[in-house]
């Protein structure tokens, strides 16, 4: 009888639910002002990202060229780019020629696009190398300077103000800092030459040879030189994120494993870093999305030499599509290099689970 009952008062309780009330002339005239507000946005996406997007995604599947109606080619972009075929001839030629296994196993692979692999390639190094670089760099800067002393502030700020400079003119200073005659960082390896050699010739010890670096000029070290730039200049915003999470972390946790006998070394390995993990997650993905987008430094300062050393994958697609007007390719090129950058961003999200600290 309860049960029934209470079944009762509920049908009542929902039976007696008053229907919604029209809205009122103040309340559409709001809602209608903030649907205007909205409006140049939503439309600035929808032309200026959207239908674009779109577009691309159409042309990534044709032959068009800028200049003639596109024709629809289905995945010939893509087999193009991606594409390879095994030539088990060639494996027989490297083996009679001395080659080692491993060189014999890449002559028998013929890729369609060689230089796709080529900017590919070196587009991992240089993502790679920045990560490297900037990442456990940030967390030392910031673990530095999280500490209350007089002008702290002042050296925060200086190392961040690479990152608030354009790229544009960071990448002029560092050209002729890159100078193989004149430029400062060759000034001061000769320098440092010269003056080891003033130490040890007298002494009967054969002198040092001045390596006067090509930094941009030769292909074993125009990658180096990217990655060296866009460390200087992306250190500072990773410090800032690092040294924000450092302050979020409770002095309790500090003083309390002080208290225990724990070292400075203790504290930084055992309580910092696994309350950090999520900060260094966030700032490992979007170092590694931003250096697989990498496409100012070479196209200031290199052009993509020499001999493709500096060559990326964004910007080999901007010379297909943009220099040589193979809209098509170019498209399917950008839509590749969506894919990798989802595909690592995904993997990644998914080895977070095993090391990533979360709180509750």
């Amino acid at each position: 009888m309860s049960v029934q009952t209470a079944t009762s008062s509920r049908f009542r309780l929902f039976k007696r639910r008053t229907p919604r009330q029209p809205m009122t002339k103040a309340a559409r005239r709001e809602a209608i002002e903030g649907y205007l507000f909205l409006l140049p946005n939503f439309l600035g996406f929808v032309i200026f990202f959207a239908i674009p997007l779109l577009m691309s995604l159409y042309y990534s599947f044709t032959d068009y060229d800028l200049f003639n109606e596109p024709n629809f080619v289905g995945i010939k972009n893509y087999q193009q780019a991606v594409g390879f075929s095994i030539q088990p001839e060639a494996y027989q030629t490297a083996v009679q020629n001395n080659k080692s296994f491993i060189d014999a196993v890449g002559s028998m692979i013929k890729t369609n696009d060689p230089i796709f692999w080529t900017s590919l390639g070196n587009t991992i190094v240089y993502a790679l190398g920045v990560l490297i670089l900037t990442v456990p760099t940030a967390f030392w800067l910031a673990w530095l300077l999280n500490s209350k002393v007089r002008g702290m502030v002042f050296f925060r700020g200086l190392f961040y103000i690479p990152v608030v400079a354009a790229i544009v003119g960071v990448a002029l200073v560092w050209f002729w800092m890159f100078q193989r005659e004149s430029g400062v960082l060759n000034v001061v390896i000769t320098g440092i030459v010269n003056l080891l050699n003033g130490l040890i010739t007298p002494l009967g010890l054969k002198p040092i040879v001045d390596p006067t670096i090509g930094w941009l000029t030769d292909p074993n070290w125009a990658m180096s030189s990217l990655i060296i730039m866009r460390s200087w200049q992306t250190v500072g915003y990773n410090m800032v994120i690092f040294l924000a999470a450092l302050q979020a972390v409770p002095h309790m946790l500090f003083e309390a494993a002080l208290v225990d006998g724990a070292t400075r070394g203790d504290i930084r390995a055992k309580i910092v870093v696994p309350l950090l993990t999520p900060t260094i997650f966030f700032v490992v993905v979007t170092n590694i999305i931003n250096g697989l987008q990498i496409f100012a430094e070479p196209y200031i300062m290199t052009q993509g030499g020499p001999a493709n050393a500096t060559i990326t994958t964004v910007y080999y697609l901007y010379q297909k599509g943009f220099q040589r007007f193979q809209m098509g390719y170019g498209a399917s090129l950008a839509w590749i290099v969506f894919g990798i950058i989802f595909a690592v961003t995904s993997v990644q999200f998914r080895l977070s689970k095993r090391w990533v600290y979360e709180e509750g």
